[in-house]
């Protein structure tokens, strides 16, 4: 049977499930089989044995790549270190190249100026979504962005964003981008 975990207290170990046949089922942590501890929310596969819950696993949710639109406008949701890299990095690299070429080539300097500057202010707002994704695919807020503008931890956030990698599994802005192995 289906159903979602409602609460769980670590220091008793114990926890509730509402079943989705609308009753609720008390477990402990010997009967639970996913990743970590169990969390509010978690959509969960279970045996019922009267009012407790046995043979308990968490079903993970199937992570679905955004739209192009979602991508780059929509600050929900997780990507990855490659979507980022991949998806945004280099594509916006290549982009602002052949931008600045056609710029600066074919028009006057003052007027390159003003093209390449509304080109920067384009990218603001995707810049900041994509940087909110990481940082949820990093179980952070997105406010953490904002990390990025304290001088002398400036640094910290960058490396987050662009090395390191998300929380492995489903966290709380959504599914692991990552495919298992």
């Amino acid at each position: 049977m289906k159903g979602n975990v409602i609460g769980f207290d670590a220091d008793t170990n114990t926890g509730a499930i509402s079943g989705h046949d609308g009753k609720r089922y008390d477990f402990v942590t010997q009967e639970w089989h996913g990743r970590g501890a169990p969390h509010h929310g978690d959509v969960v596969d279970f045996q019922p044995d009267g009012s407790r819950a046995t043979q308990i696993y968490l079903v993970e949710p199937e992570y679905v790549p955004p739209t192009l639109g979602q991508f780059v406008f929509s600050p929900e949701g997780r990507i990855s270190r490659s979507q980022y890299w991949l998806k945004w990095v280099l594509p916006v690299i290549g982009i602002s190249i052949v931008v600045e070429v056609i710029a600066f080539v074919a028009l006057a300097p003052g007027a390159a100026a003003v093209v390449v500057g509304i080109y920067v202010l384009l990218l603001l707002w995707p810049h900041f979504v994509i940087y909110i994704k990481r940082a949820h695919d990093r179980d952070r807020s997105g406010w953490f962005v904002l990390v990025m503008f304290v001088p002398l931890l400036q640094f910290w956030p960058i490396i987050e964003f662009w090395f390191l990698r998300g929380t492995i599994g489903s966290n709380r802005f959504g599914p692991d981008p990552v495919p298992r192995s």
